[in-house]
């Protein structure tokens, strides 16, 4: 958890002309009908809590006009304060399958990319 916003801040202004996408991994409230671990893909920081993270995450990406990409599992309420569910656990696949093709397509050789998986881990390794 720490502070993300503050961290990727940090990476960005350090490795200014480096780094060639940032891409969020964060858990979502899911949708009626919507399966919990369901994998969606956008754009944008994927982040939740007050505003303060994602304001300095967005911040420094138009400053040096980075585009970020998010990849979210679905979880219920419930979830979000509970031991993790299996089924978000398997989610982790699929989840490493979208980041490797969003860096396959929106990167070249030698691109430096800010991976940054952010919330709660309360429940992984069960």
């Amino acid at each position: 958890m720490g502070k993300p916003g503050d961290a990727i801040k940090t990476i960005i202004a350090e490795n200014e002309d480096r780094i060639a996408t940032v891409i969020m991994v964060d858990a979502a409230l899911k949708l009626e009908g919507e399966a919990v671990g369901d994998v969606a893909e956008g754009v944008g920081a994927a982040i939740g809590g007050s505003g303060v993270d994602q304001f300095k995450i967005e911040e420094s990406i138009l400053k040096y006009r980075i585009p970020v990409n998010a990849v979210i599992i679905k979880e219920d309420i419930g979830d979000a304060v509970s031991p993790m569910r299996k089924e978000i656990i398997d989610a982790a696949d699929a989840v490493i399958e979208r980041i490797k093709r969003l860096i396959r397509e929106r990167t070249k050789e030698g691109d430096a990319v800010i991976i940054a998986g952010v919330g709660n881990t309360i429940g992984i390794g069960q």
